[in-house]
């Protein structure tokens, strides 16, 4: 049976799949000097070796059972491959006998880690809900990421520690739609920026220069964020949907129908979720409603 960490003492971390999230936390606890990194495994010696480099500590070994001892594993693996790290762990020698083990998928909950209930490890979820994206991501940085994090009190009271020494905020939660939360995180991450790309895209179009177009699509992206962070989306919503204004909507249409025929449907989802959110608020009247709706297939 393995001994917790005793107080004080940093806990040895091991990595299966370092990839940018992983990479990214081990680093962070580099320079928090939270944590020893121990091993890293990745799908290519090279690529260990790469990771070990970039993090600043660590040894890359080429196969699972070159792994040493640990007090954490962390999967970092793709989501479709977390199972099978976990079901190989499961089949090694290893002692994992109170052992913190989790991964960092915001999709999967406890359900992947399965395998290794039997063998006496505690297992967690944590998904830190931000873009790991970033090489040189620094401890400010980070500071105040939300850490959702889901699993047996034991596990979460191995796991805590780490977020903590790193400054993010520590979000527990129980009994999540896995599906339904991820959807909603990407929503806001991926799809404001792939919202953000598309805006610039149609004001270079409209013949403003790139750097102008990127310079007030930023200036949206952050006045926009101040006014959610101060009054909420449902107060701040703006906009000729929520005015009723019908026939600035349709020259919106009729110029993306000329210059960009394959974006009208991405507009009228988009414009329909404010109409939505006007028609909770009771912005508007059945009439003008109506008109939206025949204007955006509603």
């Amino acid at each position: 049976m393995r001994v917790e960490p005793a107080a004080g003492r940093r806990p040895r971390v091991n990595i299966i799949g370092c990839g940018r999230a992983a990479g990214s936390l081990a680093r962070l606890w580099q320079q928090a000097g939270a944590t020893r990194l121990g091993d890293v495994l990745n799908r290519s010696p090279g690529s260990a070796q790469g990771a070990v480099a970039a993090i600043g500590a660590g040894t890359p070994v080429a196969r699972l059972d070159e792994m040493r001892p640990a007090d954490c594993w962390l999967i970092g693996t793709g989501d479709d491959q977390i199972a099978a790290a976990a079901l190989a762990l499961r089949d090694t020698g290893f002692d994992l006998d109170g052992a913190l083990v989790f991964h960092l998928a915001g999709r999967c909950g406890l359900e992947v880690l399965a395998p290794l209930a039997d063998r006496h490890a505690h297992l967690a979820a944590l998904h830190p809900v931000r873009s790991l994206t970033h090489d040189e991501l620094t401890l400010q940085e980070f500071c105040g990421t939300a850490c959702v994090a889901e699993g047996p009190e034991q596990a979460l009271a191995l796991l805590q520690p780490l977020v903590d020494a790193i400054g993010g905020l520590w979000l527990p939660v129980r009994g999540v739609d896995r599906g339904l939360y991820h959807a909603a995180v990407s929503i806001v991450s991926n799809v404001t920026k792939a919202v953000a790309w598309k805006a610039q895209t149609w004001l270079e179009h409209a013949g403003l220069p790139a750097g102008t177009s990127a310079a007030v699509t930023h200036q949206l992206l952050q006045s926009t964020l101040a006014d959610l962070f101060r009054s909420g989306a449902r107060q701040s919503i703006t906009g000729p949907v929520v005015r009723g204004d019908t026939r600035t909507i349709a020259a919106h249409l009729a110029a993306l129908r000329v210059t960009h025929p394959r974006d009208i449907e991405v507009y009228r989802v988009l414009a329909r979720t404010v109409l939505d959110l006007a028609r909770e608020r009771g912005d508007l009247d059945d009439a003008t409603l109506g008109r939206f709706e025949s204007l955006l297939g509603g």
